[in-house]
């Protein structure tokens, strides 16, 4: 959507653009189960709420004590990323990958 505002003067046209059009990519609606890999280890459960090629919005318990960069390792599809946090709000992150999607083995996690 873009919303155009104008004054008394042709001249003076201001656009405005929303979220939607700065994303560098497309996302998709999904709801998929997935889990958040620490370095040490730890996996803590989420859900993945929307998705794109360059991130993702994540549903968590608890944004507490995250560090800035872990994996997203998603359930259905048992594949793992390196993603990087992009931004915070009470219990959903954003995160942007920061590598490509590997097979991994859910037994892992």
């Amino acid at each position: 959507m873009v919303l155009v505002m104008t004054t008394s003067q042709p001249s003076d046209v201001v656009e405005v653009t929303t979220a939607e059009q700065r994303r560098a990519a497309k996302r998709m609606r999904v709801l998929k189960s997935a889990k958040l890999i620490l370095d040490d280890m730890r996996s803590i459960d989420c859900a993945v709420r929307d998705i794109s090629s360059t991130g993702a919005k994540v549903l968590i318990v608890s944004g507490n004590n995250l560090p800035d960069k872990f994996r997203l390792f998603m359930v259905a599809d048992s594949t793992i990323r390196d993603v990087e946090i992009a931004w915070t709000r009470h219990d959903m992150i954003g995160v942007n990958f920061t590598s490509e999607a590997k097979s991994a083995a859910l037994r892992k996690f």
